[in-house]
């Protein structure tokens, strides 16, 4: 499907110091363009696609391009050394005609040849524009479009793998792979209406709901790999818990290999959760520095622990930190609030251990569940990364990156609203069948909700949503 729309130009990189900024331009328009701002390109010969053109940019001459023109620039007055490549329909990313201007880096060479493109006749690109006219243009996907701007995004080399095989199509591979089936079994329906009445020749019951089954058991899968596609894109949730002065602070400091907050003898100086990444064998950590729990308190101390209990209500996995000296006396309280506000992998931690003596560290050293730390000496710092490593979802990450997976909420409501629309068409057919035109009519209302993720079914507000978080020049 091709787009009717303004031929749109931004600046594809982003602004500051640099070897070079890119301007992107787009549209039907995009060749006229870019010959009233760089008149060497094409100018006595027909423009070929994907050869690149070297040259100089120009403010555009006329009355209009004259009135916008930044002070001190004239019509005519050369803006910048520059690549010209030409990317013509349908064989460019947004499906459209395409010139691209590599252009020296820094804030005004780019800026100026953007501003030079609007003078000529070009609209500037709001966000995600270049990437919506490549889903509206069949280009991408829906979801691989939202693969893009993961992609963009991404802070670790794991979660940039999976939403590159995203955009390549993973995700709307295992879409299809549940709609094929359907559609064909929607045919096998639909073909058995044009039978009289009394003549029933459409699939058996059974072979309905053996195939409703199997496309369910599809959506079971996918669903299962939400919340990795979550950690992927969002960071593993830790959080440290413990009593005060169990040694939260310095562990967080010590995992992160610098100060990022205070750490004071003084209980209770830890009063709000204080969050920052850690990146290790291609994973992102989140961790949440957390006040101590304990039972008492002033107003302020119990405020701060409101709010460690919320954190431990979302963690992919909890550190539970006990000072080594207090190992022997249970910290019940502690304890109960850890397991009461979870749904999460526990990570025993003993602290301080270099302030053990030798019959005390020997003590604690059979124990194979508890991780010995020391924030000081930097003893376990290892080990309990390696744990960090194994309480993530590692087999569900990789079965994630290995489909090319990166499910997001969008993704899972519409899964979840599929599943839900099966459950009922499953219970109709094997209890009191209602017949080919009743199931076809279900199924198909199903076919459009899935068809949702894909895009094949969308509205303008759900382009808007979408593409309105993506950045300008994408």
């Amino acid at each position: 499907m091709k787009t009717d729309t303004a031929t749109v130009v931004a600046l594809a990189t982003p602004e500051g110091e640099g070897g070079l900024a890119v301007v992107r331009l787009s549209g039907h328009e995009a060749v006229a363009i870019a010959r009233r701002v760089a008149p060497f390109f094409g100018a006595d010969a027909e423009v070929e696609s994907h050869r690149a053109v070297h040259g100089h940019v120009i403010w555009p001459p006329g009355d209009r391009a004259a009135a916008r023109a930044p002070v001190g620039i004239v019509p005519g007055d050369t803006l910048d050394e520059v690549v010209v490549l030409p990317m013509l329909a349908p064989h460019s990313y947004t499906g459209e005609d395409t010139i691209e201007f590599f252009c020296h880096g820094g804030r005004m060479p780019g800026r100026l040849v953007t501003a030079a493109c609007q003078a000529a006749g070009a609209e500037a690109a709001p966000p995600g524009e270049f990437t919506r006219r490549a889903f509206l243009n069949g280009k991408l996907s829906l979801d691989q479009a939202e693969a893009v701007a993961d992609l963009i995004a991404a802070a670790d080399p794991l979660s940039a793998k999976a939403a590159l095989r995203q955009v390549r199509g993973g995700l709307d591979a295992q879409i299809a792979a549940i709609e094929g089936p359907l559609h064909l079994l929607l045919a096998d329906l639909e073909g058995s209406l044009e039978f009289v009445a009394d003549e029933r020749v459409g699939p058996p019951r059974a072979e309905v709901a053996r195939r409703l089954r199997a496309a369910a058991q599809t959506i079971d899968r996918l669903i299962s790999l939400v919340p990795a596609g979550r950690q992927l894109r969002d960071g593993i949730s830790v959080v440290l818990v413990g009593p005060p002065n169990a040694g939260k602070s310095s562990l967080f400091n010590a995992l992160l290999g610098e100060d990022r907050v205070i750490v004071d003898p003084e209980a209770g100086t830890t009063r709000d959760v204080v969050t920052a990444t850690l990146r290790h064998e291609g994973l992102s950590f989140v961790l949440h520095d957390t006040a101590g729990l304990h039972p008492d308190g002033g107003r302020v101390e119990r405020a701060g622990m409101q709010r460690t209990v919320a954190s431990l209500r979302g963690a992919d996995v909890v550190v539970n930190l006990t000072e080594a000296s207090l190992l022997a006396a249970t910290d019940t309280d502690n304890r109960r609030d850890v397991d009461e506000n979870r749904q999460a992998a526990v990570i025993e931690v003993a602290t301080k251990i270099d302030l053990l003596d030798e019959r005390e560290s020997g003590r604690l050293a059979g124990s194979n569940d508890l991780v010995m730390t020391s924030s000081v000496t930097g003893v376990g710092l290892a080990q309990l990364k390696a744990r960090l490593i194994a309480a993530a979802e590692q087999e569900r990450i990789q079965e994630a990156i290995a489909l090319g997976v990166l499910l997001n909420a969008r993704h899972q409501d519409r899964l979840e609203a599929c599943r839900t629309d099966l459950d009922e068409l499953i219970t109709q057919v094997e209890s009191r069948y209602p017949g080919d035109e009743v199931v076809a009519s279900m199924l198909g209302t199903t076919l459009s909700v899935l068809g949702e993720i894909s895009g094949r079914v969308h509205t303008e507000n759900l382009l808007a949503t979408i593409f309105d978080r993506f950045c300008v020049g994408k």
